[in-house]
């Protein structure tokens, strides 16, 4: 590997690290809001999402001047892609954090809906996915980032039973139609957070190990 591909191979390692802590902090953010059902932090989230897009245009830009300069091979050529598919996903992470805290604005002078959701449960598991996904980046360690496909499994369920426990709620009561839509506006938000997580583990197996996972059924991963 020469000097200078080196040098913007480490640069891209660097900015793809600040991208997602950026991304982390929103979700830690966002994650305190929803416990008690605010929105006091809606402008640093909406700056914070800014500078997301911001950054992800950045590092678009120089994935692509990586590639053109340098036509990288093997192992540095995937990572390339990696950081390139990563970028984007952790940009759209941004938009879903932020469809929850507008959600969260919405809610803050409606009544609260009495049945327990367990949004604190499904957010401390984005968290921990989207954690652990960048951990396994930093590591380039593909157990690490097989471990996130499971705690998607997990996500799931409490994303289907967030589902049908709305729907019942709004059978029996159609006076709260309008909460509970946003109710499952943010499960959904958060379902899709996870989703995100895990496509990023995806991108590190490759990136590791070649082989693309997925399309892959959930047993069938290893």
């Amino acid at each position: 590997m020469s000097k200078h591909l080196e040098r913007d191979l480490d640069k891209l390692r660097r900015q793809i690290v600040t991208l997602g802590s950026l991304v982390e902090n929103v979700t830690r953010t966002v994650i305190e809001s929803m416990g008690n059902f605010t929105s006091s932090n809606l402008d640093e989230i909406f700056e914070a999402e800014m500078r997301i897009n911001e950054m992800e245009v950045e590092i678009e830009e120089d994935c692509l001047k990586t590639l053109a300069l340098h036509q990288p091979v093997a192992i540095d050529l995937r990572f390339v892609i990696v950081v390139l598919k990563v970028n984007n996903d952790l940009e759209r992470m941004g938009d879903q954090l932020v469809n929850i805290a507008e959600r969260l604005e919405f809610l803050k002078d409606k009544d609260r809906l009495t049945i327990d959701l367990q949004f604190d449960k499904m957010g401390n598991i984005c968290n921990n996915m989207l954690h652990s996904a960048l951990d396994a980046l930093v590591r380039q360690d593909a157990r690490l980032a097989r471990k996130v496909l499971d705690m998607d499994d997990e996500l799931d369920a409490y994303h289907a039973w967030t589902y049908k426990a709305l729907q019942q709620e709004m059978v029996n009561n159609s006076a709260i139609v309008m909460t509970a839509v946003s109710y499952l506006t943010i499960s959904s938000n958060l379902e899709r957070v996870g989703d995100l997580a895990t496509n990023i583990a995806e991108e590190i197996i490759f990136m590791e190990e070649g082989e693309v996972v997925r399309h892959l059924e959930p047993g069938a991963i290893r």
